[in-house]
């Protein structure tokens, strides 16, 4: 199992596989983003995509997407999203993005999510920074 990086003009021919995954993630995720602004922004490169790449079997499990941002405590990888099956089998790809990060110049590596992702990546050295709370003004 590898991480396998999805360069901006490869995401069509890998758009149907992972377009899924990440419709997935965002939903459960609760997040403002659509489909279409995460598209538009790994064409663009503002946002990575790689694919856990099952050698064996030849095909992608899941997929995870890096952006970047600079800041006071130093450069940052935010991991975006991560969304595909049997997480657990390529949970170890962590490694792989954190020598990413680093190779990038990055300091720190975040990530954010639901409620599952803090109890699933505690044993590996997660902890919890900040907490997102929300209050819906409408009828939603």
């Amino acid at each position: 199992m590898r991480s396998l990086e999805v360069p901006p003009i490869a995401l069509d021919r890998v758009w149907p596989l992972v377009a899924p995954w990440i419709a997935r993630a965002l939903e459960k995720g609760c997040s403002e983003h659509s489909l279409a602004f995460v598209r538009w922004h790994l064409w663009h490169n503002d946002m990575r995509l790689f694919l856990a790449w099952d050698d064996k079997a030849k095909k992608a499990l899941g997929c995870y997407i890096l952006e970047f941002a600079e800041g006071e405590r130093g450069k940052c990888c935010h991991i975006f999203l991560a969304s595909g099956v049997n997480f657990k089998t390529w949970r170890h790809l962590i490694e792989d993005i954190k020598t990413y990060a680093r190779a990038q110049g990055c300091a720190r590596l975040e990530a954010g999510g639901r409620f599952g992702w803090e109890r699933l990546l505690a044993r590996d050295g997660w902890t919890k920074l900040k907490v997102i709370l929300e209050m819906r003004l409408d009828d939603a």
